[in-house]
């Protein structure tokens, strides 16, 4: 096939004209050609998507729907994950792995997990950071296909270092005729016990007259999932020299939860077109989602609290390490296990209104876009806790990687009598952001020359985001305060906050840890402030002890309109490019071009500076006052694509681009506190009482914004890609390869330094662009059909991908987060946070004229989750210690089958997780090696559909 270089440098093959309406509102908005193609059948859309990738002026994967929307996974994460170079994030939040997600959520393409989210090539975002989306939050019934780019081109919008991920909904153009297709469908997933609805339908149609020719398309869907993860977790082994003759490694305690999850999604989307002649094409679009997700944790906590000893006749027994494997454990004061309950329920809406218009005249085309995009996300998420201290514990397997045994060996869980009030948490957010953007390209096409086309463009866009997060954590009973109580510990007394409660089927019964215990009633989870108000009456340290306990802070720590838990922003960007589109020859051509793009922000916040408390006096104390941080950067962003057909059906392509990453709204936020402490080189005993006496250099004084600055700059990263792609035959045969390097830098890391303020010479920490790193990899993918077998074998085929990712960093050690182990030793040679090393996909699939079935692979390797995330952080002896917890490599099977009943209407099986695989971690320490940090067993999933299409 001799490749012909048209206006956008794409040519069109026979198979996307044939199949084609009038161009949709991409063509409007300035994103590359990457067509609408009407497909039904899942070879069909294989094929339409390597049709993409052929005929693209830049690197593009695609995933297009099978039919009428209905993408080839339940969702856009776990579909994009087939794409090579794709890996999805299974936990609710990257730096969270004490959660599981219901779906695939968090994308990172090629390493990297800075993926910015496109809507129809428009940018797009959840209210929380500003620049990325969590695709859970968008119906994937609403798409007709994603595109990932992998290289950008000057027209596209800035931003994205692994990637750009492209969300194309349908326009009532690309179908001549009326069109009305839905779907009814039932999920059911195992470990839960719970059968979900979903529901989609649209309708498109267009029509001619005088006036010229209308359309009109709408697309409605609703979906609820439920899911259970049954958790199983090992915490940090600790030094001890007081137990062996030699360093022995003993860890303080484990934990195990059932956290039942359940996702509820609505989504609407109206397109209308106008076309009054072959000149104009005007376009307006509305875009509505709406989720809910809630889940309900309830937990076993067994915690030393004071370092635990082994009993009289010790049977402690280790590993290879000197690191504990089983035994007793006891303490003087008792060992702490507990139960904790927690419900979080967090209201997302994202809501995009667009319009435009393209002119063709001549040799040139005009379009002009305007968007407006509104998201808030609202959390309100409570905990409550107990605590008992029985005397003895046993536990053995604590290198088990399907989670340790734990025995209640008095069976203290029982009797409610032994339980005490112990912890409570509130945590809510509630978050707005609105954008407004308008764009306006010009492209002229010329005739016989090199270059086809040149285009350029301007775009405006206005960012405003007001965050706020608050946090309360407080305490009643806790080993930390037991000496506050003497012998009188305060035991609960009401139980009608509590219930009993059992863990039915923990782990598909593989587990060997106590499943009964009593904990705190959902409706006293709901009525949180209430709650706590009755705990507190009933705990009330002796005269003195007044320290021991607190109450949630709703006055200031824990409310949303604090000053200081808020976070407001006021972004603009204005951007222009110019792009060129060129054939040297009718086998080698390109495009390259330039972006420019300055960005202003302004964040409102607020600084405070209590100062230390001398005797009656306050020193070094400022007057509280709101900020105003005001930032600015320009960004010159080129790039080049070259293609060369190297024959017919060999294509091979090169690109070099420069991409930035621009801060999230979070790591903006201004608010800075100024700490005073006394200096550790004084004893408590000689500091001095009255005010006056202090002197600078007896105190500390740290200026400190919890790992954000509002004047940060955008990461930025230096691109390259060398590719070739094999179409070796008519049938969808294909081999392709990529090599890829991304040089990457001005990292955001936290750094301490010298800074002056209010006179005052102090060590500032806060985050700053430093730091750079490598990641180079390989792609290699292909397909392949049995078309020359005998039916009814002609009806197989097989596609893979395979993504070798490699790493390495020059990031200056982070301040507060330096993976320390536990005997403060440095934790070192870590790759890149959320870099899988390794990731397969396999489809096995045979498709013949009714029937069609897909059997789907899909693996990736060892991924560093979190340096000291929650559970694996905390302070112990003076030392701050942070270890690194890993996702370990994971697998899983998915099949999906179809029938066509009749030509319209189509019945659909799927099952996902077919081997129940299991997701674990990894914690790594120096000397006492690696241990296994958690093990979730979730549901496998079955879905049945009834599809229909007029």
């Amino acid at each position: 096939m001799t490749h012909t270089y048209t206006r956008a440098g794409v040519s069109t093959s026979v198979f996307l004209l044939s199949t084609l309406g009038l161009i949709g509102p991409a063509a409007a908005q300035g994103e590359q050609d990457i067509e609408e193609v009407i497909v039904r059948g899942l070879r069909s859309s294989l094929e339409s998507a390597q049709n993409l990738k052929r005929e693209a002026n830049s690197v593009v994967d695609s995933i297009v729907a099978d039919d009428i929307g209905k993408l080839p996974d339940r969702s856009i994460a776990e579909a994009i994950q087939r794409i090579p170079g794709v890996a999805v994030s299974r936990f609710d939040q990257p730096a969270d792995p004490e959660h599981f997600a219901g779906e695939g959520a968090g994308v990172s393409i090629r390493g990297l997990p800075q993926v910015r989210a496109e809507l129809n090539g428009r940018d797009i975002f959840s209210a929380s950071d500003g620049r990325s989306l969590s695709f859970d939050d968008v119906p994937a019934e609403l798409m007709s296909a994603v595109d990932v780019h992998k290289t950008p081109t000057a027209d596209m919008i800035e931003g994205g270092l692994g990637g750009i991920v492209n969300l194309r909904t349908r326009m009532p153009f690309d179908s001549e005729d009326m069109l009305l297709s839905g779907t009814v469908k039932a999920n059911y997933a195992d470990n839960i016990d719970e059968w979900n609805p979903e529901a989609s339908v649209l309708y498109s149609n267009n029509w001619t007259n005088s006036a010229g020719k209308f359309g009109v398309l709408i697309d409605l869907s609703t979906s609820e999932i439920s899911s259970r993860a049954d958790n199983l977790y090992n915490r940090a082994f600790f030094p001890r020299d007081d137990i062996e003759d030699d360093r022995v490694w003993v860890t303080k305690g484990s934990d195990w939860r059932r956290n039942d999850y359940n996702r509820t999604r609505s989504g609407q989307y109206l397109a209308l077109q106008w076309s009054p002649g072959t000149h104009l094409e005007t376009y307006v679009t509305a875009l509505r989602s709406e989720a809910t997700r809630e889940w309900y944790e309830n937990a076993f906590f067994l915690d030393a609290g004071v370092y635990p000893v082994p009993p009289e006749n010790s049977d402690w027994v280790y590993d290879e390490n000197n690191a504990l494997v089983s035994g007793t454990l006891t303490s003087p004061s008792g060992i702490a296990l507990g139960t904790s309950s927690r419900v979080s329920k967090n209201e997302s809406t994202t809501t995009d209104i667009s319009a435009g218009a393209t002119w063709f005249v001549n040799q040139w085309t005009v379009s002009a876009d305007l968007q407006q995009v509104k998201s808030t996300a609202e959390r309100s998420d409570y905990t409550l806790g107990t605590v008992i201290f029985p005397e003895q514990i046993y536990v053995s397997g604590l290198d088990n990687d399907d989670g340790p045994t734990i025995v209640d060996v008095d069976n203290t869980l029982r009797d409610i009598g032994n339980y005490s009030y112990g912890q409570m948490m509130t945590w809510p957010v509630k978050n707005e952001a609105e954008s407004t953007a308008v764009r306006v390209d010009a492209e002229y096409e010329f005739e016989d020359s090199i270059v086809s086309s040149v285009k350029a463009g301007v775009r405006y866009a206005k960012k405003e985001a007001d965050n706020r997060e608050a946090f309360s954590w407080s305490a009643r009973v806790q080993p930390w305060n037991l000496s506050a109580w003497g012998d009188d510990v305060p035991k609960i007394t009401d139980a009608s906050l509590m219930q009993a409660y059992e863990f039915d089927n923990f782990q598909r019964g593989d587990a060997q840890v106590p499943l009964s215990a009593w904990m705190y009633k959902r409706e006293a989870l709901n009525d949180f402030a209430a709650t706590t108000h009755a705990m507190a009456a009933t705990t009330q340290p002796p005269a003195g002890s007044e320290w021991a306990t607190s109450l949630p802070d709703f006055a200031e720590q824990g409310n949303l309109n604090y000053a200081p838990n808020k976070n407001i922003q006021d972004e603009t960007s204005n951007a222009a490019y110019i792009r060129m589109d060129f054939a040297l020859s009718d086998r080698f051509g390109g495009n390259a071009g330039i972006r420019y793009v300055r960005t202003e922000n302004t964040a409102s916040g607020y600084f405070q500076a209590p100062g230390l408390t001398v005797g009656d006096e306050q020193i070094f104390a400022f007057p509280s006052e709101p900020i105003s941080a005001k930032n600015s950067y320009n960004s010159l962003l080129p790039s080049m694509n070259l293609r060369f057909d190297a024959t017919e059906n060999v294509v091979l392509r090169f690109s070099a681009s420069k991409g930035i990453w621009k801060p999230e709204f979070e790591r903006l936020k201004a608010v800075w506190t100024l700490d005073v402490g006394w200096n550790d080189a004084i004893p408590e005993d000689q500091r001095p009482t009255d005010g006056d006496q202090v002197t600078r250099d007896m105190v500390k004084i740290n200026l400190t914004s919890n790992e954000t600055n509002p004047y940060l700059r955008p990461m930025q990263a230096k691109q390259y890609d060398l590719s070739a792609e094999w179409y070796f035959n008519d049938a969808g045969g294909a081999l392709t390869a990529a090599l890829f390097k991304k040089d990457v830098y001005d990292y955001f890391r936290v750094q301490s330094y010298s800074v002056e303020t209010r006179d005052l010479n102090v060590t500032a920490t806060n985050v700053i662009n430093t730091g750079t790193a490598d990641v180079q990899g390989i792609e290699i993918g292909g397909s392949y059909y049995f078309d020359f077998l005998p039916a009814p074998f002609d009806g197989f085929g097989v596609t893979g991908n395979m993504t070798l990712v490699d790493s390495s960093t020059e990031l200056p050690a982070q301040e507060g987060t330096t993976p320390t182990d536990t005997d403060g030793s440095p934790i070192n040679d870590l790759p890149l946070e959320g870099l899988a090393e390794r990731t397969y996909n396999l489809a096995l699939m045979y498709e013949k004229e009714r029937f069609f079935v897909r059997l789907a692979y899909n693996y990736a390797s060892e991924i560093l989750q979190s340096i000291g995330p929650n559970g694996w952080n905390g302070t112990d002896q003076d030392i701050v210690w942070k270890l690194p917890v890993f996702a370990d490599a994971y697998s899983q099977w998915d099949l999906s089958m179809g029938y066509d009943i009749t030509d319209q209407l189509t019945l659909n099986l799927e099952a996902y997780n077919l081997g129940k695989s299991k997701t674990k971690g990894i914690m790594k320490q120096n000397e006492a090696g690696e241990h296994p940090a958690f093990v979730y067993s979730q549901d496998t999933r079955y879905g049945i559909s009834l599809r229909f299409t007029f």
